[in-house]
């Protein structure tokens, strides 16, 4: 999994997830009559990697030197 220059957890709660560590997006599914159709799927949240906090690069934010 990619993570962006400078993302890092915050104090604030995943956008996606509400902090909950799961999110419910859709997924599509092609029916037998050639219908596309979404269907809701739990799972762990992928936008915080299941932490529950905010993962990104705020502006503002100083950009930590390589090591």
């Amino acid at each position: 999994m990619q993570i962006a220059d400078g993302a890092h957890h915050c104090e604030l709660p995943c956008r996606w997830c509400g902090g909950s560590t799961v999110w419910t997006p859709e997924k599509p599914h092609v029916r037998e009559s050639g219908e596309v159709v979404f269907i809701r799927v739990t799972e762990e949240c992928r936008m915080c990697l299941g932490t529950g906090e905010c993962m990104h690069a705020h502006p503002g934010d100083p950009l930590e030197a390589p090591t």
